[in-house]
């Protein structure tokens, strides 16, 4: 008998709350939706067969009614699955569903309309909160708006949790994809709503998409835009990239209360008439957050906003669209009233900006600080790498601790006292930056080109890193590329729970590429990690599913004692994930074989078996859940007192 296991799961697939972090202040912090793979309730075990919950959801504008949009969320739902309940945001209105019940934590699924549908009406209109800088201010109040026309909303979060019941080992998971019904562009976490033309460049393994409103009028053409980015993904070296990054220029009739959001990690808005030749550069800065991989608590609060308004103005700086004068101008408002009494870990003490104002000012003295007192091995973005490993809320002691890990004990007691008292840096000058920025330390940029999988299901090749199964083979074919000043050593490996399984090394001057090939025969089920530079792919590696038998037959159900019949066990795949065996042929009850079979999702295969009846009898010959019954011998005269 199958042992069979009720997991009762519920997954909060997005955290509430997510901040945005803009180009203005607002005091919150980007943080993307998250997702918990279900957990079977038995213990954590291998799934031998995973199934997934299918989500979608469709934005619709409603012109007749501006400030709102409509919603419509549908989940394709797999067999195991026993429950769903759904969360809806909770300024949600005009609910409608035939397959969803309103309960007091949400809504419940009636377990049997698939797809399962809900419906609802979101007020679309937010306003930008936080005191505002001066340098980054917009003048009126919206972060998300709909005119009717158009609109530029938030993709809404729902937690959805489920039970299901299935054998042992079972996974069931969730996927989610967002679309604007009719004309519009999303990248999953923003949308535009409206008439639309996107615009796609590939860069430094990040597929930037830039989406530009037939209501916007540019200050700056798409390629100008998209070229920008590329040269800001290249020369930000702070950990890895996201594959997607998607931008939209936000139509200008409105009054923003920002110049630019960026939201849920990797998505964001940036006003049309956004110049790239200006130290304040928006592009740069919203770019800047989508690599911030931390939250912060209180005391670090000021990191997000002072690292990307640095960073967008040293960029600007270093691509020619800004002078060393106006890369000066913009970093010295920090020495002025009110932002340099400012203390940087205490947001209590801030005026209007001042971790933009003062804080970018501090970042990028650290910046000099860091390179003079390492001859350049080092800088402020080997800080920012630091952070970005942190799994908790990054503290004003972690930045300092970075400091000292990068650098030297000097350059930490000066991060302390720019951080924790009112002491304020001096703007450094055309020389003093020379001296120190004249040199860039080695810096590795290891681009993965693709990765092919080949082994018992499938022989492919992927541009982004695919789910691969145990026993599949995956060889990681990419390169590397010294985009700093220095020659530098680089590393490039697959690691798995503390060990290293694959790695190439070597030494690169400045400027010089070298392919690096990867190769590993997956025989484990985990997270394996592709790590180059400070790239950092994870590859979720899994057990496969297992085949199914849906027919078993035999050539002959009566044999003499003594003699063979042929069993025909026809195997399948009826899952979502590739499958394998072995099944186990029994005859009455005890092992006389064993079929086999690496099956992708929906394949079907035949497996022949010889099976011996020693002696006259009756047998049940099983595989899986079929059974065929045969006979060795005759089974009497069928008539009363004869024998």
């Amino acid at each position: 008998m199958r042992e069979v296991v009720v997991a009762f799961v519920v997954v909060l697939l997005v955290t509430p709350g997510v901040g945005a972090a803009v180009a203005a202040p607002t005091g919150t912090d980007a943080s993307p939706p998250t997702a918990d793979a279900a957990r079977d309730a038995a213990g954590d075990v291998a799934a031998a067969q995973t199934y997934t919950i299918r989500k979608h959801i469709d934005l619709h504008r409603t012109p007749a009614e501006p400030g709102e949009i409509d919603v419509v969320a549908t989940y394709d739902v797999p067999d195991p699955v026993t429950s769903l309940s759904v969360s809806l945001p909770s300024n949600a209105e005009a609910v409608e569903s035939s397959s969803f019940a309103r309960t007091p934590d949400g809504y419940e699924w009636d377990g049997t309309t698939d797809p399962a549908t809900v419906r609802f009406t979101l007020p679309a209109n937010q306003t930008a909160s936080g005191a505002r800088s001066p340098a980054v201010q917009a003048g009126g109040d919206y972060s998300f708006v709909d005119v009717g026309e158009w609109a530029l909303v938030t993709v809404p979060q729902l937690s959805t949790g489920w039970s299901y019941r299935a054998p042992k080992g079972t996974d069931v998971t969730i996927s989610e994809d967002v679309t604007v019904d009719g004309e519009g562009s999303t990248g999953g976490e923003i949308a535009y709503l409206g008439p639309v033309e996107e615009h796609t460049r590939t860069a430094n393994g990040q597929q930037f998409t830039l989406a530009v409103p037939e209501h916007a009028s540019m200050a700056e053409s798409s390629e100008e835009v998209l070229d920008a980015l590329g040269e800001a993904s290249k020369r930000l070296h702070v950990g890895s990239r996201d594959n997607r990054v998607w931008f939209v220029a936000a139509p200008t009739t409105v009054d923003w209360g920002v110049l630019g959001v960026e939201y849920g990690g990797n998505d964001a808005w940036v006003r049309a008439d956004a110049h790239l030749d200006r130290p304040r550069n928006v592009w740069f800065h919203e770019y800047v957050h989508t690599r911030q991989a931390f939250r912060t608590a209180d005391s670090g609060r000021w990191t997000m906003e002072a690292g990307a308004e640095y960073y967008a103005s040293l960029l600007s700086l270093r691509t020619d669209y800004v002078s060393f004068g106006a890369f000066e101008t913009h970093l010295a408002l920090g020495e002025r009233e009110p932002w340099r009494d400012a203390v940087l870990s205490q947001p209590s003490t801030w005026p209007s900006g001042a971790n933009y104002v003062k804080g970018s000012l501090v970042w990028g003295e650290l910046d000099r600080r860091v390179r003079l007192a390492t001859d350049s091995t080092a800088t402020m973005e080997d800080v920012l790498y630091r952070l970005n490993q942190h799994e908790d809320r990054v503290t004003n002691a972690d930045v300092l601790a970075a400091v000292l890990e990068a650098s030297t004990p000097a350059v930490e007691e000066r991060a302390n006292q720019y951080t924790n008292t009112r002491q304020t840096p001096e703007m450094w000058t055309r020389s003093q930056h020379a001296a120190a920025f004249g040199t860039q330390p080695a810096r590795m940029n290891f681009d993965v080109r693709e990765y092919r999988v080949t082994g018992p299901f499938r022989n492919e090749t992927f541009a982004e890193p695919p789910t691969v199964y145990v026993g599949e083979t995956v060889t990681v074919v990419g390169s590397v590329t010294n985009d700093g000043g220095q020659t530098g050593e680089y590393v490039a490996a697959v690691e798995f729970a503390g060990d290293v399984l694959a790695e190439t090394r070597g030494e690169l001057p400045p400027g010089e590429t070298a392919d690096v090939t990867l190769r590993e025969n997956v025989g484990a089920a985990g997270t394996y990690n592709v790590t180059g530079a400070r790239t950092d792919v994870a590859l979720d590696v899994r057990e496969p599913g297992n085949v199914s038998v849906t027919d078993l037959s035999v050539d002959d159900n009566r044999v003499e004692p003594g003699e063979n019949v042929t069993a025909t066990v026809t195997l399948s795949n009826p899952g979502d994930v590739p499958a394998d065996g072995p099944v186990a042929v029994t005859l009455d009850g005890e092992r006389v074989g064993t079929v086999d079979a690496a099956l992708a999702p929906g394949e079907t295969a035949t497996r022949t078996l010889t099976v011996t009846l020693p002696e006259a009898g009756r047998y049940t010959l099983a595989a899986g859940d079929a059974s065929v019954t045969v006979t060795a011998g005759g089974i009497g005269t069928g008539i009363p007192g004869f024998g």
